[in-house]
């Protein structure tokens, strides 16, 4: 009875990374303890644990005001030759979502998932095969960064500096919980990471999804795939919308937020979007948008979990890749290629997935090591 009582207790009382720092300060009695809980959160550790570092009254203070129940538990942690990490979380409600951390020089980047599972269906993704199971709630979004801090730290690999939302899920359908878990992540009390160095990733659902974006905290990514309607439509499923409509709204999300650039993503599939009309089509209607537009390419992934598409879709061939880049750059976009990370550990874009009885699992770290090879050269215009 008396541990049936404490489960009760526990189970009232909100996860420690469900509640705002601000709020948390004023929970636990001031901001000096708030600190010191944050700054053991932002170190993947445990504030709960004696060593913490919290006096005896500010931790009766933790104890009665937040669960001591990890958000998360680690099953599987498998790194890939270039160094990139996949953790596998079960969260408290059983589902299993998936975190890749890709090294890159000093510091270390983040791909994270907003649900699990994603209703967008893209043909070329494993995530779309499994449907939305369910969207995540801000804490365990940031249950992931907290997991990946403690890998960070355990492993040895350099610091976090970037975190993107290009995991699974369509994180403008999950747009609420993004938006808190966000606010932590920048939060100077939080996680203290740069509104510059975050990056939400998303198809656009609609013009009402992208706008929906304008308050974020962070950078903005547009999963383009195809700028031919007919052809968007194959790629991603359930687009609903003509794309010259959903450039528009992004043109009015980016003017609202005084944004310097859009980024957008196109995975190039041989034969499918990567020729010299479907460049052209790009440039087209990338173009009206205000600020500098930056385009990551990233060849597809082979991926035997697509079944039959993934037989069917093949890698663009480098050369068609450069040449799609320099019809680009002749245009005046600016135009990058993604480095492929974690391909033989399954952490490459679009490849994640693990089988259990709810469904499977995706990520995407290519994609992701895309972002990061962008915030390196924002940093580089940065000191010019």
């Amino acid at each position: 009875a008396a541990a049936h009582m404490v489960l009760l207790g526990q189970s009232s009382r909100p996860p420690l990374l469900a509640v705002p720092p601000t709020a948390a300060a004023d929970l636990l009695g001031g901001s000096g303890r708030a600190k010191i809980v944050w700054s053991q959160l932002r170190d993947g550790r445990d504030p709960f644990e004696e060593s913490s570092g919290l006096g005896h009254k500010a931790r009766h203070a933790l104890e009665l005001a937040f669960s001591a129940q990890p958000p998360h538990s680690l099953l599987t942690s498998t790194v890939s030759a270039c160094g990139t990490r996949k953790l596998l979380l079960r969260l408290r409600r059983g589902d299993e979502v998936e975190a890749v951390i890709i090294p890159q020089g000093a510091f270390s980047t983040l791909c994270v998932s907003s649900q699990v599972g994603c209703r967008q269906g893209c043909t070329f993704c494993a995530t779309g095969t499994m449907g939305l199971l369910r969207s995540l709630a801000a804490d365990e979004i940031l249950a992931q960064l907290h997991a990946a801090a403690a890998a960070v730290r355990q492993h040895g690999m350099p610091p976090l500096r970037n975190v993107v939302f290009m995991g699974m899920g369509e994180p403008a359908d999950n747009v609420e919980e993004v938006s808190r878990a966000l606010h932590a992540m920048v939060h100077p009390f939080g996680f203290q990471l740069g509104r510059s160095y975050v990056c939400v990733s998303t198809v656009g659902p609609s013009p009402g999804h992208i706008r929906a974006l304008e308050p974020l905290p962070a950078r903005l990514a547009w999963s383009v795939h195809a700028a031919d309607d007919r052809l968007r439509r194959l790629l991603v499923p359930t687009t609903r919308h003509r794309m010259s409509e959903l450039r528009d709204a992004w043109g009015e999300t980016l003017q609202a937020r005084a944004d310097r650039g859009l980024m957008a993503e196109v995975t190039l599939i041989d034969g499918v979007n990567d020729g010299a009309d479907a460049a052209a089509s790009l440039h087209g209607l990338l173009a009206p948008l205000p600020g500098k537009t930056r385009v990551n390419l990233i060849p597809y992934n082979a991926n035997a979990g697509l079944g039959a598409a993934g037989r069917l879709f093949r890698p663009a061939q480098p050369e068609a890749v450069r040449a799609f880049q320099r019809r680009l750059l002749d245009r005046g976009l600016i135009c990058t290629v993604r480095t492929p990370r974690g391909n033989e550990e399954s952490s490459a874009c679009g490849m994640l997935r693990v089988e259990h009885a709810k469904g499977s699992r995706a990520s995407r770290g290519d994609l992701a090591s895309s972002v990061s090879d962008e915030f390196k050269e924002a940093d580089t215009a940065r000191m010019q």
